[in-house]
């Protein structure tokens, strides 16, 4: 029977399947063993590991408290449509990133429920957020009327079920009675038929008194919440804000905006806002994250064909330097300087024209819907503007390396005629820079290679450092949230125990005896400083005497007297012998040896 739905009894694989079934519903079975609970004692136990179900912990709270509901007059088995309401459940939850990071801490999790999650573990974040949680509502209600504390891990944001029973305190039914009290003596005590037959002249010495009616505690729905809608919202406004800041603040949770203020628009869509849209807007958050990414890596690839076009230009001015060279043999041939032009090679209108269209693909705006498709969209639209720029590139450089052969073609035609040694001397040098060039690339990529390792090393060496800090950080902050806990229950703990304590003293028997005792504790100190004074004076008064090689038995008393205060005074056993020779060299250290030869002193130590 799967019973009461957050307590997860009997639900297994199927079970979370058919759950699922609801657009609405997003339950992993693979982060069920996150669940749990906290039990009346006020333990974290697994989830649905309490013996007693949530009904029959019900029917035995309302049970003490002599509740009884209306019964139906057609079905005497089953509650009245009427009855009062016997118990409220209540949903504590929060930012989703918040509670994650508290439940999850930086492990990867799958919310898709696409992959398994079942090497997942719960982090002590949540479980202090959940203790806090508990120790607050118990404050509230009374750790005796949560029936139920169930938190969820399992689903789309961690959160908690409270169960509760409304519990308030009402004085008994009837009258208050009337008592005469004598105005002497406080113990005669008379009814007011007593007091009746009293002659006149006695009565006056008598007081009227009431005594109120004694209290007791009742199910009361309309005590503890309101006894209209308008009184159950504020007094629901009022938790919120209690909530937030006893607990939410130490989290990061925020305090919720109060929904009546919110517009008719805002209001429909936090009413309808399901788990789908959660899921989509973490998607959203996601897709613009990748988006960043790829922005990054167009620019990267910008910046290359950047590099692409500057290492074009020096091969311009390359080229040039080489024209240069070919005005030494000029005058040798009837060569002009006009058949020596060289036709340019202008990319930049080219390079300018594909950034710009790059910058105006990636300013288009993103859509809340469609987000993938957009993606998509953005990508083909860069790879065919690079593509295009591409082909544009090789053809301006294919057309260029043409015009270049031409020309060249011209000038050999030209210079064949006068300068066969010249161009044999060029070839020369042609083949040296040739081999020049080759093992400059050589060079180069030798220097990129290393280059590169180095890069990756000292990559992936501060990314291990990063990690590392990033680990740390958490787990600072996990103990700093658990030591802030820790600190806070135990100041709630001295000041329970402090006001216990005050309120004992109140009482006039108790104070006397804490007085007393006080007395007889301070007198006992007293004696005991007496006892180590007496031991000192004597061990002093037998160092000063010549007359004796040990001690008086009246000084060996107090001398033993002595040794028994000092291990007593320094929490040391004086049955034990180590400890007992602890004592008597704490107590030699007392005694003041001003006035003592050195021999005495040393004998009466050895004494």
């Amino acid at each position: 029977s799967e019973g009461y739905e957050p307590e997860r009894r009997g639900w297994d694989e199927k079970t979370y399947r058919l759950k699922n079934h609801d657009t609405n519903n997003h339950y992993d079975f693979s982060r069920k063993h996150l669940n749990f609970e906290i039990d009346s004692e006020g333990k974290m136990v697994p989830l649905g590991s309490n013996p007693i179900p949530l009904h029959e912990r019900l029917k035995h709270r309302l049970d003490e408290l002599g509740f009884k509901p209306y019964k139906g007059k057609d079905n005497p088995l089953c509650n009245a449509d009427n009855s009062p309401n016997c118990t409220v459940g209540i949903i504590v939850s929060g930012d989703h990133d918040v509670l994650t990071r508290l439940a999850f801490g930086e492990q990867d999790v799958d919310f898709t429920l696409q992959r398994s999650n079942s090497n997942v573990q719960l982090q002590q974040g949540i479980k202090d957020w959940a203790m806090d949680t508990y120790q607050w509502a118990s404050e509230r209600w009374g750790a005796e009327n949560i029936i139920g504390f169930d938190v969820h891990c399992d689903e789309t944001t961690p959160h908690i079920h409270i169960q509760t029973v409304p519990v308030a305190k009402t004085k008994v039914r009837g009258r208050a009675t009337v008592k005469y009290v004598h105005k002497d003596d406080k113990s005669r005590m008379l009814s007011h038929k007593e007091w009746k037959k009293l002659p006149e002249e006695i009565r006056n010495d008598f007081i009227r008194t009431e005594v109120e009616r004694r209290e007791k505690e009742c199910v009361s729905y309309a005590r503890v919440w309101g006894t209209d809608k308008y009184e159950v919202g504020r007094t629901y406004y009022q938790m919120h804000t209690d909530y937030h800041n006893k607990v939410g603040y130490k989290y990061g949770l925020e305090r919720g905006d109060d929904f009546a203020t919110l517009t008719e628009e805002e209001q429909r869509g936090r009413v309808h806002k399901d788990k789908k849209v959660l899921e989509a807007e973490r998607q959203a958050r996601e897709s613009i994250k990748q988006s960043k990414v790829e922005k990054e890596e167009i620019e990267q690839q910008k910046d290359r064909i950047a590099g692409e076009v500057q290492e074009a230009e020096q091969r311009k001015v390359k080229a040039k330097r080489e024209l240069a060279n070919l005005e030494a043999y000029i005058n040798a041939t009837d060569i002009t300087r006009e058949d020596l032009l060289v036709p340019s090679l202008n990319t930049n209108p080219l390079v300018m024209d594909a950034c710009n269209a790059i910058i105006d693909e990636l300013n288009k705006p993103i859509p809340f819907n469609g987000q993938k498709a957009w993606r998509e969209e953005r990508k083909t639209a860069i790879k065919r503007i690079l593509s295009d720029l591409q082909d544009n590139l090789f053809n301006a450089q294919e057309m260029q390396k043409k015009d270049i052969l031409n020309l060249g073609q011209s000038l050999y035609y030209k210079a064949m005629k006068d300068a066969r040694a010249i161009i044999k001397q060029n070839k020369q040098l042609q083949k040296a820079n040739e081999l020049v060039t080759a093992e400059n690339t050589r060079l180069k990529e030798k220097i990129s290679t290393m280059d590169e390792t180095a890069i990756n090393k000292l990559r992936k060496e501060k990314d291990e450092e990063i990690a590392e800090l990033k680990a740390e950080r958490n787990k600072a902050l996990s103990n700093e949230i658990h030591s802030n806990n820790m600190v806070s229950r135990e100041r709630q703990r001295a000041e329970h125990a402090e006001s216990q304590l005050k309120e004992m003293l109140s009482i006039p028997e108790i104070k006397e005896i804490w007085d007393g005792i006080q007395q007889n504790r301070k007198a006992f100190w007293l004696q005991i400083d007496r006892w180590i004074g007496e031991a000192t004076a004597a061990i002093r008064h037998f160092a000063k005497d010549y007359g004796h090689n040990d001690f008086m038995p009246e000084q060996g008393e107090d001398v033993a007297m002595g040794i028994i205060a000092k291990a007593f005074k320094c929490n040391l056993d004086a049955s034990d012998k180590e400890q007992r020779m602890k004592a008597t060299q704490h107590l030699l250290d007392e005694v003041s040896w001003a006035g003592t030869t050195d021999f005495m002193s040393e004998l009466a130590k050895t004494r």
